[in-house]
């Protein structure tokens, strides 16, 4: 079995939206925000100006400023304040659906808000056409309470490569024009980045959904730096903070109460690459980290900052109303289309996997509630280093958290990994369901699913065959979206178990998707006689039964094709 030395580990916070977002907030005129003046013990909060950000100057003098013990409870408050929950919505109806989050900070009083570009404009990154169709403002009134849905954003400033945006205030969520001048808002003043060093303090506010619906506050140290092309050194800063995925695009301060830094997703796992893991041992014997390494998982957590003094020709651009150009590279993260070959099959679903191979421990078919982790895992072939790869995770039905970014592994791997996880809490009961695309646009090239909830079923006794297939109209060749194709145990009557049959007795069963393809998960014995039944009874259709009977001449993955006829 080749293994990936470099294997990159999908740990995914799962993202529980707001309640009544898909309801256009509810009906009224949201209240804005009463005027909040910051707290006395708060640096000054005159708005930056143009020519008052922090420059882009370096060796600046560490001691030209007293040190202190740390932020104090009211500049906890105000900063807590500035930051707000941004959504990604789509427009369906005339109301709002959403389908991704991030955080933001508040940089003046007249709406500014600096954030990551994947959650302004995923586009901007060579995402296709992720860009959601509105982005809308959650303000954090209280520490205790979610944030309150009250503004629409849209995108004054974006820069792919660094993967930061400037975003401003322009209306209320029901669509009335604001008058930035009125707005008033908590914002927080702009540090120097180029300031922070080795041991210094880092606060972290966001709303990462692990934390619930509230806005969430951890606290790290500056860990080190690292340089990337073509942006040089203090292009990241390392953090070991607790960052979780939905903190993308949020508050980095310093104990003075500045911005010094924006949590991006993804780590700086050496000096020239952006992973999800982390290089921390020396797992070749080498003598040094890099690359060659074996990374470690982070799960999911992010582990570096954008630095702010990248952000100040977006600030400026936003202030000003002019255009910015990216003096980087254009596209981000655009990789290449791919070989056209590439194939991803589904292995086995699992709670855990084997931190060397990626492969299964314990499989099942489904879970039972309170569970804390799931995991799907895959093997592949055909794929590229550098073309795009991207997924989603939905949960009965609606996409809680996506990934897109260029594919940096092996050509094929046996055991590939993507799991969901809530940082110890229970996930959600409900239908999971992974979806892969990669290649030439993107297409969708895999579909899973499984339930979390009720008693769990474990995966069937273990043979060496999978099966995969289409189930499609006899007369038309066209695919039958949610037929069903049901296998039952070894000995089990077909008639029997149609008239007074039981669960116990099913070895498994799938659902077609919307291209008539369904993936038998449990594994099959080669030389057993297995009865099975295809149906699509409320769309008219005929049910077809017969067995299924594997021999030695029979490959690894079975596919079929099954007609059904009205």
């Amino acid at each position: 079995m080749h293994r990936n030395p470099r294997r990159k580990i999908f740990g995914i916070i799962v993202v529980l939206m707001l309640a009544g977002l898909a309801c256009n907030f509810g009906g009224g005129q949201p209240e804005i925000v009463p005027t909040q003046a910051p707290p006395t013990d708060v640096p000054a909060t005159s708005a930056p100006q143009a020519t008052a950000v922090p420059t882009q100057e370096t060796g600046a003098d560490p001691t030209v400023r007293p040190a202190v013990a740390g932020l104090t409870g009211a500049q906890r408050q105000h900063l807590a304040a500035a930051t707000v929950l941004i959504l990604m919505t789509d427009i369906e109806n005339g109301q709002f659906v959403p389908f991704g989050i991030g955080s933001g900070t508040v940089i003046t009083r007249d709406g500014l808000i600096l954030t990551n570009a994947h959650v302004a404009r995923p586009s901007a990154l060579g995402f296709g056409d992720a860009d959601p169709d509105t982005l809308v403002v959650a303000l954090n009134e209280s520490e205790s309470s979610p944030p309150v849905p009250t503004f629409q954003a849209e995108v004054a400033a974006v820069d792919g490569f660094l993967d930061l945006s400037v975003i401003r205030i322009v209306s209320t969520v029901d669509g009335a024009r604001v008058d930035p001048n009125g707005l008033n808002l908590p914002f927080v003043n702009l540090g120097n980045s180029d300031d922070t060093h080795l041991g210094d303090t880092i606060n972290i506010f966001g709303f990462p959904g692990i934390g619930g619906e509230t806005i969430t506050f951890t606290r790290g140290s500056v860990s080190g730096f690292s340089s990337e092309d073509p942006v040089g050194d203090r292009a990241w800063i390392k953090t070991d903070a607790t960052i979780a995925g939905g903190n993308s695009g949020g508050l980095a301060a310093n104990d003075f109460g500045e911005i010094i830094g924006v949590p991006t997703r993804g780590g700086a796992g050496t000096d020239s690459s952006i992973a999800d893991c982390r290089v921390v041992q020396d797992t070749n014997g080498d003598g040094r980290l890099d690359r060659n390494d074996t990374c470690i998982p982070i799960g999911g957590f992010i582990n570096a900052l954008r630095p702010v003094n990248l952000a100040v020709p977006l600030i400026r651009a936003a202030q000003t109303g002019t255009d910015y150009q990216s003096p980087y590279q254009a596209g981000g993260v655009t990789g290449v289309g791919g070989s056209g070959n590439e194939v991803f099959r589904f292995v086995e679903w699992s709670q855990n996997f084997d931190d060397d191979s990626g492969c299964a421990l314990d499989p099942s078919v489904s879970f039972p509630s309170g569970i804390e982790q799931l995991t799907a895992v895959y093997s592949y072939s055909g794929m590229t280093n550098g073309q795009d790869f991207g997924f989603y995770w939905l949960i009965d039905g609606e996409r809680v958290v996506e990934d897109f970014f260029v594919w940096e592994f092996d050509d094929s791997d046996d055991c590939f990994p993507f799991f969901v996880h809530n940082n110890g809490d229970p996930l959600p009961d409900g239908e999971y369901t992974l979806l892969l695309y990669t290649g030439e646009g993107l297409p969708q090239v895999a579909e899973v699913s499984t339930t979390v909830g009720g008693s769990g079923a474990a995966m069937p006794a273990a043979g060496d065959v999978t099966v995969e297939g289409f189930i499609l109209d006899a007369d038309t060749g066209n695919p039958i979206a949610g037929a069903v194709m049901v296998v039952l145990k070894p000995g089990v009557d077909p008639d029997e178990w149609f008239e007074n049959g039981t669960d116990d007795q099913v070895f498994d069963w799938a659902e077609t998707d919307n291209r008539g393809y369904f993936r038998l998960q449990a594994a099959f014995k080669r030389g057993v006689e297995y009865p099975a039944f295809a149906g699509a009874a409320s769309a008219g259709y005929l049910t077809t039964n017969g067995f299924l009977l594997f021999d030695e001449s029979d490959p690894d993955v079975v596919t079929m094709e099954i007609e059904l006829s009205k």
